[in-house]
């Protein structure tokens, strides 16, 4: 890690353990419009979404559900019933996520976040959970053309912070987000949250249990 000057997070499933509330918040949604689904049936649709923009969410879903399926109300419905979730629990933090703030910023090294979530609901998020201060800039999916796999996102963030990308470190828990990070040219960790890694994300990330692995790799 002597080379490493930006750590570049991404947030739900990585940062926040917000992925089961999500998928089961897109299974409330879809059933609330009639269209009935169980936990099996969804889960090859949550394979497809987990670390994707709202865009491409809604088109999984859709294609998934059917063409004459209203996406776009499923997916502010889908927000509704996260955010309720929130309301009544909170938002829980990944176990070694304050503990490597710390570290980082005691060795001086950068922090951003390139999540795929909407930069304003994003910064909200992280706000709640007082960590959005700690990053230099959070890059939301609405602020880019193209979702993770892409490595738009990442390379959009390092060069916000102005490090080149053989000196950034990508901490993901998705497949897609691990892809994007490896093909912007950056080391990553993958952290596993709803998805076990790939025989191809074994061959481009190094994979560890929790945050505090990676705390202690520094």
């Amino acid at each position: 890690m002597k080379n490493i000057k930006l750590v570049i997070f991404d947030m739900d499933g990585t940062m926040l353990d917000t992925e089961r509330a999500s998928m089961q918040a897109w299974q409330d949604a879809i059933i609330e419009m009639n269209y009935p689904i169980t936990p099996a049936e969804f889960e090859p649709i949550a394979l497809k979404i987990i670390g994707t923009n709202a865009a491409n969410c809604k088109a999984q879903v859709k294609a998934a559900v059917g063409d004459d399926f209203d996406s776009d109300m499923a997916y502010e419905r889908h927000l509704f019933h996260l955010d309720e979730t929130f309301k009544k629990h909170g938002i829980p933090v990944k176990a070694g996520l304050l503990e490597l703030l710390d570290k980082l910023e005691a060795l001086g090294i950068k922090k951003c976040v390139a999540t795929s979530t909407a930069k304003e609901r994003a910064t909200q998020k992280l706000a709640s959970v007082n960590v959005a201060h700690r990053f230099e800039v959070i890059v939301g999916g609405d602020q880019v053309v193209n979702s993770k796999p892409d490595p738009e996102i990442f390379l959009m963030a390092a060069a916000h912070c102005g490090v080149a990308p053989e000196n950034c470190l990508v901490l993901e828990d998705s497949t897609l987000g691990t892809l994007g990070g490896y093909r912007a040219g950056m080391k990553v960790i993958n952290i596993p949250d709803l998805l076990p890694p790939t025989e191809e994300i074994l061959g481009m990330a190094t994979v560890v249990d929790s945050l505090f692995d990676v705390v202690e790799m520094f």
